[in-house]
This record gives structure tokens, sequence and C-alpha cells, in this order.
């Protein structure tokens, strides 16, 4: 074998192992929400639908399950809406541009996003600024009276 039949086989082999090492985290990632189980859900108590008054926008906290210090890492804030049409709501608390705290303005009936004035109207459409999706939203689901949210259903940074 030669010098340079031996080199490719070399490179062929290390472009097969570069190729293995990012293709296969890759296609598992891009594959996983195919084999995601519902038993994967993580359920937890917002609080009673008695609590969420039909029309009406309220924030809530969700306890997330973590074993941290720091009591701001274990409970998630949320906004609720309880819709006419749809029920209730439940959405993250982020802005969909770049993630920022959203505060709700109960005069306006608006979501607002103080880092660049991202605005969405009480159902999350986005209204002005930077913003063009709709605010991410929450699994839910009413059990025995009380609303309850998959935490597991949007992605970890929201």
């Amino acid at each position: 074998m030669t010098r340079r039949k031996l080199l490719l086989r070399f490179l062929q082999a290390f472009g097969a192992g570069v190729a293995g090492v990012i293709g296969i985290p890759a296609l598992l990632h891009v594959m996983s929400p195919v084999v995601r189980r519902d038993d994967d859900a993580l359920w937890r108590a917002v609080g009673s639908i008695a609590d969420f008054p039909r029309g009406e926008v309220r924030r809530a906290y969700v306890e997330v399950p973590r074993e941290d210090w720091a009591r701001a890492l274990r409970e998630k804030s949320v906004y609720v809406w309880h819709s006419e049409e749809e029920g209730p709501v439940v959405f993250a608390r982020n802005c969909t541009d770049l993630s920022c705290p959203l505060e709700f303005d109960t005069g306006s009936g608006w979501f607002f996003c103080p880092c660049h004035g991202g605005i969405f109207d009480r159902d999350g459409t986005p209204k002005a600024g930077p913003p063009n999706r709709p605010l991410y939203r929450f699994a839910r689901r009413v059990r025995d009276g009380v609303l309850e949210i998959d935490l597991r259903s949007l992605p970890p940074l929201v």
C-alpha cells in the first residue's frame, strides 16, 4: 500500500468518526420528540380553577422540582388567562424574542416586554416590537378543580 492510499484511508476513517460523533447525537436530538412518551410529562399544580376568573389574566407561581438553595430557582412564574372560548391558557412569562420577563398591564390588557418594547395581546399574539411569534403556551389540564401544567411541554430555557 502506498503512502497516498494509506493517508486517504486514514482521512476517510477520521471523517467517518467525526461524522459519527456529531451526527448520532444530532439525529437523536431531532428524533427525541417522536419517541418521547407521555409519561415523561411533569405535571405541576398552578392553582384552583376558581382562582382564575373568566376573561382575566393573573400571575401564578408553579413549584419546580429542584434541590437548589435559591427559592427563585424553585418557582416558575406564569400567566393564566381564562379565555371564554379556550378555557384556561397558561403562558410562559418570557418574551418570544429575547426571553426577557414580561409584565401584564391590567389597564390595557397587554403584555409588555421591558427589554425592547415588545407588546402582546392578552391571547399572546404579538402586536408591536421585534417579537414575531406568539407567547409560549404550556400544555395544561384541569383535574379535580385544579389547573395543572406540564413543565416539560416547553423548551427548558423558557
